[in-house]
């Protein structure tokens, strides 16, 4: 069994390739669409891809260079991708054909900035393999095992009935989580974990006997914690008020919350959190102060789903690199009383999650 794994985000494509035991045979990306395009793939020296704009675009030349090392994509088994979101239909991974893709594009307008990625992705590779099946695997799932009570959102009943609810985001690498710490640690895994995904997006979740409880994302991944270009939970009354007394459009709302604000409008440097903590400008260091003691309020609204906290993980890129940003979260939490060794750090992993997914379809 060979098993292609997709993941398409805004500016890059992650691609992998597993065999049935999955193990990782080949890894790579096409990274810096929109900006300087670039492959990085296997043990090959990283070269400019200057006409890729899309990442479908990238999803040919990743195609190209698997099939030059022997991985042809009609050769595949199957060929999984990661989906940003399923709403409230698909909650488990499916197999696609003309009717599930249909759905799924059906939900463009839940994440407007995220699901046309991996949507183009998938239509691109149907076409391109179309005898290879396609697995959706997707991001909302994990959290499907909410309460309704942490679902809803304080309006009118009646939105809710339209979709408009708490769905949150990350679930395949929490879903990674749970599976891998019992691994990593030697221990069962805690009955009550908090997670904190932290990367250029960040989230964190409650998850109670392996199952997501409450999440900080909600109906959109710009909710919860401060991240690197994305606002994060902010009053309501301050985007109406942008809207009325600067005139801002919805085109330049949007453009603020997901791509303006977070530590890159914190700190007026980067959205980076490594540039940020080598910095010793006053900006730099007010950002990433703002952005521990956010993480850490937010940790502390999900404690009372879990009814205490038995161990924390930290994963995502600033999660499980930036030691000083866990210390300071942490600093903030010590009235936790977590022991140290309940403290984790769980390097991310979707693309296995999805290839364990496609397996266990097929």
């Amino acid at each position: 069994m060979k098993i292609l794994v997709l993941n398409a985000g805004s500016s890059s494509l992650k691609f992998a390739v597993f065999d049935g035991g999955l193990r990782l045979i080949i890894k790579g990306q096409v990274s810096g669409i929109g900006s300087r395009p670039r492959l990085e793939a296997g043990d090959d020296p990283v070269r400019d891809v200057p006409d890729v704009t899309t990442p479908t675009e990238g999803l040919l030349v990743a195609a190209q260079w698997l099939s030059d090392n022997g991985h042809e994509p009609d050769h595949f088994n199957a060929i999984g991708h990661r989906i940003v979101h399923g709403g409230t239909q698909y909650v488990t991974p499916v197999a696609v054909n003309d009717a599930v893709q249909h759905d799924l594009e059906a939900l463009r307008a839940l994440a407007p900035l995220h699901l046309p990625f991996g949507l183009g992705v998938l239509r691109e590779m149907r076409r391109v393999a179309p005898e290879v099946p396609n697995i959706a695997c997707f991001d909302t799932a994990f959290h499907a095992t909410q309460p309704e009570l942490a679902t809803r959102l304080p309006l009118p009943r009646a939105y809710f009935d339209k979709g408009y609810r708490r769905y949150g985001f990350h679930g395949l690498n929490y879903e990674h989580v749970v599976e891998a710490l019992p691994r990593l640690s030697g221990k069962p895994l805690p009955r009550r974990l908090l997670a904190a995904h932290l990367g250029s997006g960040a989230s964190m979740c409650a998850i109670h006997d392996g199952k997501s409880v409450a999440t900080t994302m909600g109906f959109s991944t710009a909710d919860g914690l401060v991240m690197g270009t994305r606002t994060g939970s902010i009053d309501p009354g301050v985007l109406v008020a942008l809207m009325r007394d600067e005139h801002l459009t919805l085109d330049q709302l949007e453009d603020l919350l997901y791509r303006r604000s977070g530590l890159l409008g914190l700190s007026g440097i980067s959205p980076d959190m490594r540039i940020l903590l080598a910095s010793d400008r006053t900006e730099a260091i007010e950002a990433v102060d703002y952005y521990c003691f956010s993480a850490a309020r937010h940790a502390a609204s999900l404690i009372p789903a879990l009814g205490g906290v038995d161990a924390i993980a930290f994963t995502g890129g600033v999660g499980e690199n930036a030691g000083p940003v866990r210390a300071r979260i942490l600093s903030h939490l010590k009235w936790l009383d977590v022991p140290l060794d309940r403290i984790h750090v769980v390097p991310a992993n979707e693309e296995l999650t999805i290839a364990r997914n496609v397996r266990s379809l097929l």
